[in-house]
């Protein structure tokens, strides 16, 4: 279960409880996971309702360690002689033995062929074959350690990904390789076949389902649901899946919807999680985004949490503004999505406080910084909405080489970088979608 990129309390609680609705009645188990670091909203909560931290993941693309065939491993020690070496291939009909020290390392590889090779090469010729029992006693009690190949081996980290594991295998001959982790400890054995046999990771969306928001690798992973309540984007499945989105103000709201609607029982932490991330998301009720079915469902999560709705949102988006522990770039990319429409890239970030002037003082470094992003990332405009909550109003800080559109869209002049926007509050519902409507109407003139 995972969220999209710079995940919010939404996006959260939303993986966390559906990963444990899920895990009631399925016998697959299900992993609440993040697409980057947790913001500080999510941290609060987690901490004081005492619940796991969702996985971090960085990318979901296919990886060395995602190919390790999960049989037993059969190692060996470089004292151990070939006598017994060879008793322990014949035992798990195994062709390559790994060589590795008392602490797991990978020290080298002892193949049949080497094995073959060895007495070939003092056996061979049959020259002496009056004194084979003592050459043959001989070779027997060499180690592992004296004949094992340890150079010019051709093995893979195993955050290697799949290309750099496809090119190293058509590089070379060999049956199999073996695959290192941390400290260089052994963690397996992969082969072509593995190659040829690998299996997507197996992905749940929620609080998005565009390719732009979601973690690295999605294009190599297999999407099996999707809950979300933003406008369908562009990401494509092998096969129908479920497909959960309703126009409503929060993710957890929906999966809030599917406790209540299949009766299972929802605990008091995770009955404030789904809260939290209802009135985040709406802002406190506030969002336009907001309806009657995130209403209801708050009530009902009030009812489990023995919270009060309004007071915990209040609590939670006050965990959110303590702007002076963060730098600029961070306040601007902790909830930045990016979106593609009639050849231009574009990126929206918003920033939620409780009054405008908390954040005044530092407009002019969010302009530098959102213009080296535009720089760096090949954005073509980009905007900062700073949405003061209480006030239910927004002033969008706008840079890029194209920022001015963002002047017609509005319909109102910028001052110093800056539109003043009352009564916009939603970026899902105010703001990407009248930027959408603008450029399709542009590119049609």
């Amino acid at each position: 279960m995972i969220g999209h990129k710079n995940p919010d309390v939404d996006s959260i609680a939303a993986a966390i409880c559906y990963a444990h609705f899920k895990n009631y009645n399925h016998k697959q188990r299900y992993i609440a996971a993040a697409a980057g670091a947790l913001n500080h909203e999510s941290e609060y909560l987690l901490e004081h309702l005492q619940l796991e931290r969702p996985l971090q993941l960085n990318s979901v693309g296919t990886v060395a360690e995602d190919l390790l065939d999960h049989k037993s491993l059969v190692t060996a020690k470089t004292d151990v002689d070939l006598m017994s070496l060879g008793k322990m291939m014949r035992q798990y009909n195994v062709k390559t033995v790994p060589v590795v020290d008392e602490a797991g390392k990978f020290l080298g590889l002892v193949t049949i062929g080497d094995m073959a090779m060895l007495f070939l090469e003092h056996l061979g010729d049959g020259t002496h074959i009056d004194t084979a029992p003592e050459v043959l006693r001989r070779l027997l009690a060499l180690r592992v350690g004296d004949i094992m190949k340890s150079r010019d081996l051709v093995l893979f980290e195993k955050d290697d990904t799949i290309d750099e594991v496809r090119r190293g295998m058509l590089g070379s001959r060999y049956r199999n390789y073996p695959v290192v982790g941390d400290q260089h400890r052994f963690l397996g054995m992969i082969s072509r076949y593995n190659l040829l046999a690998l299996s997507r990771k197996q992905l749940i969306l929620v609080d998005h389902n565009e390719s732009k928001q979601a973690v690295d690798g999605i294009e190599e992973a297999e999407i099996m649901e999707i809950i979300d309540h933003h406008r369908v984007g562009d990401l494509q499945t092998l096969s129908p899946i479920y497909f959960y989105n309703q126009p409503v103000g929060s993710t957890c709201t929906l999966v809030a919807e599917h406790f209540f609607n299949a009766a299972l029982p929802l605990g008091r932490g995770y009955a404030s999680l789904l809260l939290a991330g209802v009135m985040a998301d709406t802002m406190l009720f506030r969002s336009p985004t907001t309806t009657a079915k995130d209403r209801s469902i708050a009530a009902m999560l009030e009812e489990l949490s023995g919270l009060n709705a309004l007071e915990w949102g209040k609590t939670i988006l006050e965990k959110g503004t303590r702007f002076d522990e963060q730098d600029e770039l961070s306040l601007v990319t902790s909830d930045l999505k990016e979106y593609e429409q009639g050849g231009l890239l574009f990126a929206i970030s918003q920033v939620e406080t409780l009054e405008l002037k908390q954040l005044h003082h530092r407009r002019r470094m969010f302009s530098q910084v959102m213009e080296e992003l535009c720089h760096s990332r090949g954005y073509n405009f980009m905007c900062v909405m700073v949405t003061a909550v209480l006030e239910e109003c927004t002033e969008l800080i706008i840079a890029g080489s194209q920022a001015a559109l963002l002047e017609d869209v509005f319909n109102s002049q910028a001052v110093q970088g800056v539109i003043t926007l009352t009564g916009v509050m939603s970026r899902k519902k105010q703001v990407v979608p009248v930027i959408i409507q603008h450029i399709r109407q542009k590119q049609m003139l």
